[in-house]
């Protein structure tokens, strides 16, 4: 056994009594290269990494091409950087895609926002529930730039009849930006609610992620006000 496979042993060996919590960002960043490079030293090309982007969170959010520019990222060390934000993605999002209730804005926000994790554009989503606020289908509306997303009014109300909804809620991302609603999210909020009212439904919420923290449309009275405004 070499030195760099026993080094490994006593990483992998840390890993399994501590967790990740006591790792440092290039320790973690080691550790993770280890599944690109089978084989060598992670260690320099870690800090490399994190010297490069600043953090082990701007590393895994760079765009393939700036990683492949860094000495000694190859291509398929590149692609298990992009995919890990996108697998961290993909379990939480799974973890909650099961039917569930969203009764509360609390079960809300935990549902809606494994779907924003790791974004940098702007995504729309709508959860379809049933009379007893139960999850029945939840669509991604639209994708759009870091700034903006067009939304179809159409395709949220059709969502909601194929599913025989009593209820919606949405959910959108401002990526670079802050959790208050700007004037074309109060606009489409507004339109979608007289859309739904239409055929019976109910808007029930709207809610706004931005990092790690989120607006409700309820508890902020947004939502009292763009139903008085469709009901004048």
């Amino acid at each position: 056994m070499g030195v760099h496979d026993d080094h490994r042993r006593r990483v992998y060996e840390r890993f399994l009594r501590e967790g990740l919590a006591g790792f440092e960002e290039h320790n973690a960043m080691e550790f993770l290269l280890f599944l690109a490079r089978p084989r060598g030293d992670t260690n320099p090309l870690a800090h490399a990494l994190i010297d490069r982007f600043g953090s082990l969170s701007a590393v895994l959010d760079a765009p393939i091409e700036e990683l492949e520019r860094v000495p000694g990222v190859g291509h398929s060390s590149a692609v298990v950087l992009k995919f890990i934000p996108q697998m961290c993605a993909y379990y939480l999002e799974n973890k909650t895609s099961h039917k569930v209730p969203l009764t509360s804005v609390e079960e809300a926000s935990a549902f809606f926002m494994p779907k924003f994790f790791a974004r940098t554009q702007e995504a729309f989503y709508m959860a379809a529930v049933d009379d007893r606020r139960v999850l029945l289908r939840c669509v991604l509306i639209s994708e759009g730039s870091a700034n903006a997303t067009a939304v179809s009014v159409a395709k949220v109300v059709s969502e909601a009849l194929k599913c025989g909804a009593t209820g919606v809620m949405l959910a959108h991302n401002h990526p670079r930006g802050i959790t208050l609603p700007s004037s074309s999210d109060m606009a489409v909020t507004r339109e979608i609610y007289r859309a739904l009212r239409l055929v019976n439904i109910q808007l029930l919420e709207h809610l706004i992620f931005a990092d790690n923290e989120f607006l409700s449309f309820v508890q902020s009275n947004y939502m009292d006000s763009i139903r008085q405004s469709v009901q004048d």
